[in-house]
């Protein structure tokens, strides 16, 4: 017999619980179980409840329990669990003395009346909570069905088999969590409207959200809000502890004390002074850390040390030297230990403590080659390192070889929202799995397993990357490193969670483009970071490329909208369909600004029409944050508040809306033509320029080109369209633009190459109201066959070459065995992919035991040219400001190249450009021959990502854009590769 929970049981249950002689209860609770996994227990019960229909019973008599029971409880506070165990119906030997670990089992008859019981044993009280809301996950109860209304598909039955035993593993990272931050003007109006405060009541859910997707760690939100004090009193920290949350503070705020606290409390009077200083205020600072530690030390806590100034500042002013800093925060750091043993625990070395390596507190740690750091002083013995991102979601600093022995180990501070410089970004989500991944499996690499704490702003939109964040962290052996290109199957495995039952497979499958699809564009340039200058409006067709996919994905995400029942609306609208729209919709609105700008400057009448498109594109904005803030009855009221159009500063300050230009229709009927992809143009006048070159058939795989030709009045203007090579057709032959509701008018070019002969040369003339212009047409009618494969060829000035399409991709073995390799990281990057050098942590030597990727291309002239590297913007592991790699052309001499510049360090304008475009370009020089060359790019330093390389003469540079030049021709480009 199996383990069954079915709707009729329950439902018959229900009709009689009211009755004296009530039995048939699902659930066992014990009076000396955890009061917080009780509390847990009621919240598994009610997800039952939406899976059947029908609310399950409780009891703390076993004698009025069904055949079929939940008996859960905690290793060392459970009598039943006791009891099974000396029965030997169940083995807790597996997990005792773990951590966060739960059995999961099901045994038969552990008492009379009971037939089948599961039996939850937590190994400590976040085990059993675990264990708890795994029969959730079983029962297909999203973690997000209380924070995002996610409701469960509903069941007539369920069942679990009679000889089930499960084990869960330890987590991968102890300390697992998020941090509640930039709470105003989105996260501070929701709370205050929906529960009135940052109070206990509003902290049940985040708990609850936090232990559902197995966290248990948190730093609460702090801009104007005291954790300690809102619950109101010691509620939301005793709320916490119940529930096994152990809370931790930001990298500014020491001793369980937030800045808010010192803000409320300080004055001239005050037995705190009036000064965040420990210098001309010590005595009032230490009281004030003392009686933080009096008041909240005996709740589960990692205790934040070290000091910085208020406001996320500087601890000692300008004119204090790096000796003067270090030696100011030893002290602080000695002052705080000693006031933890004295009033937490004497024994420093249980009690969790964190040290914050974040900003300016970096250097202090590190030193320089006159002063010594802080690194390896006694007083961070024990203490949790916490090193962090560059605040973009690049790592910096990470530990070294010599590091890895630091008792207290490694944290680190990742960022998928952040308030400050270059440009904040708060708003929605637009953080991209692959990128987390990469970044954060190399910190896990390099021993950073103790702490995992991310920035998600408001919550609301990021529960997409937070539940990958959290999950990666708990099971790394699952997601981690081994799991190369698996964030597509992670992202599957999501929707299915959230919307099982909701669409059918084929719209699943829409939800995952969608997913990927806008995180991915996110990713290459976020929302508070457009604007009309980023993407160049024709060079490649980058911004109609983005258009015509931004297009797609709205239309898909507006079919999907209208097929939801109102019931699951509000989770596929906050979860999928608004931070999609939202963002598509404002990447789409500067896209259009910036075609509207170049539209205009050449006096096209296409920009009135433009500046329509823009209208409309900000209306949506505004209509889809109403949307949000009245769906599900106001649910999440407020978070769509957060400024996000048109930042000119590092924040809000003075942000500005497009700029939109109209255009003055000239006097007399006047035509444009531009080939498509270039700026190219002619208006036909004797005078003006009145040959232009369509390039594209270069490419031995381009079949079709175009140009477009434009109104330049709004009187009817006609054109005509003559081609006498019959290999070249145009799609049209003749026309008129009116300038008004027509403006434009594309015309495509196709050839057919059997047809040419000896030709390679074609023209199309366009006869226009002022003259005439001819494109003259080239055409490459080798398919370079001849040639091996994967040669790229260079056909027009320069060669493009997408990272993952070497030629050779040459491991390094080592003695022992190991296989060091770059691996293709699949979708990376602002175009196709990226590759990086395996395993992360190692450092290579070029020409020994550095692997090595080998691209083969063709060159017709021998001489200088310029490879320019497109990376990951990564930030150096260590202090001294170095990535390197290794290039060597033909049978030259390796050079390794620091691809960084001279100085760079983080916060500077090199490293700004590199996080604001999600790329760092770096150029070096190269000698060719005539023909066909190899390049090789070594790894060397760990961090290096390369996304793509584009080959020119040197002086000659491709033509401006964002995202680079299109890749060029390679032999075998059609085929399918192995």
């Amino acid at each position: 017999m199996e383990f069954t929970i079915t709707q009729e049981m329950l439902r018959n249950v229900s009709a009689t619980n009211y009755s004296s002689t009530m039995s048939g209860a699902l659930f066992y609770l014990e009076e000396e179980a955890f009061s917080g996994v009780n509390k847990i227990a009621k919240k598994v019960m009610y997800d039952v409840e939406l899976v059947f229909g029908y609310a399950p019973q409780a009891t703390t008599d076993r004698n009025q329990l069904g055949k079929c029971a939940v008996l859960y409880g905690t290793v060392g506070h459970s009598p039943i669990l006791l009891e099974l165990e000396e029965k030997r119906l169940i083995d807790l030997s597996d997990i005792k003395g773990k951590r966060e670990v739960f059995l999961f089992q099901v045994i038969d008859c552990p008492f009379e009346g009971v037939e089948k019981a599961l039996i939850i044993a937590g190994s400590d009280k976040r085990g059993t909570i675990y264990g708890l809301f795994h029969l959730s996950e079983q029962l297909g109860v999203s973690p997000l069905v209380d924070w995002a209304n996610v409701r469960p598909e509903r069941k007539e039955s369920f069942s679990l088999s009679e000889d089930l035993k499960y084990i869960s593993k330890e987590p991968s990272v102890r300390f697992r969590g998020f941090f509640i931050n930039d709470e105003w003007p989105a996260f501070g109006n929701w709370t205050m409207r929906n529960f009135g405060g940052f109070n206990a009541e509003m902290y049940d859910h985040v708990f609850e959200l936090l232990l559902r997707l197995k966290g248990n760690y948190l730093w609460p939100a702090m801009w104007s809000a005291r954790f300690y004090d809102d619950g109101p009193g010691l509620a939301n920290a005793e709320r916490a502890d119940e529930y096994g949350v152990v809370i931790g503070a930001s990298h500014h705020e020491p001793c369980l004390r937030y800045g808010e606290e010192y803000k409320y409390l300080r004055g001239k009077d005050s037995i705190y002074g009036d000064a965040w200083n420990f210098i001309g205020n010590r005595e009032g600072i230490t009281k004030f850390w003392e009686d933080g530690l009096k008041r909240s030390g005996k709740f589960e806590s990692v205790i934040t040390v070290g000091m910085r100034g208020e406001a996320d500042t500087a601890i000692m002013g300008k004119g204090a030297t790096l000796a003067d800093n270090i030696q100011l925060l030893r002290e602080v750091i000695h002052t705080q230990n000693r006031l933890i043993q004295e009033n937490v625990n004497p024994d420093l070395s249980e009690v969790p403590r964190m040290l914050a390596l974040y900003k300016e507190v970096e250097p202090f740690f590190y030193g320089d080659e006159h002063t010594p750091g802080l690194i390896h002083s006694e007083e961070l013995e024990d203490i949790i390192l916490m090193l962090c991102d560059d605040n973009h979601g690049n790592l910096r600093t990470l530990p070294t070889q010599e590091m890895h022995n630091h008792p207290g180990g490694y944290g680190m501070y990742y960022h998928f929202d952040y308030h400050g410089g270059p440009i904040s970004f708060e708003w929605i989500n637009s953080s991209y799995l692959p990128k987390i991944w990469e970044q954060m499996t190399m910190a896990y690499d390099f021993g950073i397993r103790d702490l995992w704490i991310v920035n998600v702003g408001d919550i609301s939109t990021q529960e997409f990357p937070l539940s990958y964040f959290l999950d990666l962290a708990y099971d790394f052996e699952k997601w981690g490193t081994d799991a190369l290109n698996k964030t597509g199957l992670y992202t599957e495995q999501w929707i299915q969670q959230q919307f099982a039952g909701v669409f059918h497979e084929d719209d699943m499958e829409k939800i995952f483009e969608l997913l990927t699809g806008y995180t991915k564009i996110a990713h290459i340039r976020r929302s508070e970071h457009m604007n009309s200058d980023v993407y160049h409006p024709v060079n490649y067709k980058e911004t109609d490329h983005l258009l015509n996919q931004i297009e797609h994905l709205l239309d898909m995400a507006n079919e999907l909208y209208k097929t939801v029942d109102e019931g699951n609306l509000p989770s596929f609208f906050a979860l999928i369909y608004y931070p999609t729209v939202g963002n598509l919709n404002l990447q789409k609105m500067w896209l259009l600004t910036g075609k509207n700008h170049y539209k205009a400057k050449l006096g096209e009448m296409e920009a009135n029409k433009l500046a329509e498109q823009i209208q409309e594109c900000m209306k949506n904005d505004r209509e889809l944050v109403d949307q949000y803030h009245a769906i599900d009855h106001g649910r999440w009221y407020g978070m769509g508040l957060s400024e996000h159009i048109g930042f000119t500063k590092w924040n809000e300050d003075e942000a500005r809306n497009p700029i939109l230009m109209n255009v003055m229709p000239a006097n007399k009927p006047r035509l444009a033509v531009t080939v498509d992809g270039t700026t190219q143009r002619s208006e036909g006048s004797s005078w003006h320029i009145h040959k232009l070159y369509m390039n594209d058939f270069l490419q031995p795989d381009v079949a079709e080109a175009s140009f477009t030709i434009s109104s330049i009045s709004d009187l009817t203007a006609e054109y005509k369209i003559t081609c006498h090579q019959p290999w070249l057709t145009c799609s049209k032959t003749s026309g008129s633009l009116d300038g008004k509701e027509q403006t434009t008018e594309i015309i495509h070019v196709k050839v057919n190459r059997g047809a040419m002969n000896d030709e390679t040369e074609g023209h199309i003339l366009i006869e226009m109201p002022l003259g005439s212009c001819t494109i003259v047409v080239n055409v490459s009618k080798d398919d370079f066959s001849e040639l091996p494969h994967m040669i790229f060829t260079e056909t027009n000035g320069y060669i493009s070459i997408e990272a993952e399409h070497y030629a050779i991709n040459q491991e390094a073995i080592q003695p022992n065995g190991d296989v060091r390799r770059f691996e293709v990281i699949e979708g990376y990057g602002k175009t196709l992919s990226a590759v990086k050098a395996y395993p992360t942590t190692k450092y290579f030597t070029a020409g020994k035991d550095a692997p090595y990727l080998e691209y083969l291309f063709t060159v017709q002239e021998g001489g200088w040219y310029e490879v320019e590297l497109y990376m990951q913007p990564s930030n150096p592991v260590t202090k001294e400001g170095l990535l390197f790699c290794g290039i060597q052309v033909n049978e030259e001499a390796i050079d390794v190249i620091n691809t960084l510049p001279e100085g760079y360090q983080v916060d500077d304008g090199h490293w700004a450009q590199g996080v604001l475009n999600h790329i760092r370009r770096h150029g070096t020089g190269i000698h060719c021959r005539k023909g066909i060359n190899k390049l090789r790019i070594y790894a060397v330093s760990p961090g290096f990502v390369l996304e793509k390389l584009v080959i020119y003469p040197t002086g000659k540079q491709p033509a401006d854009s964002y995202l680079g030049p299109t890749e060029t021709y390679y032999t075998g480009k059609n085929a399918t590769r192995h």
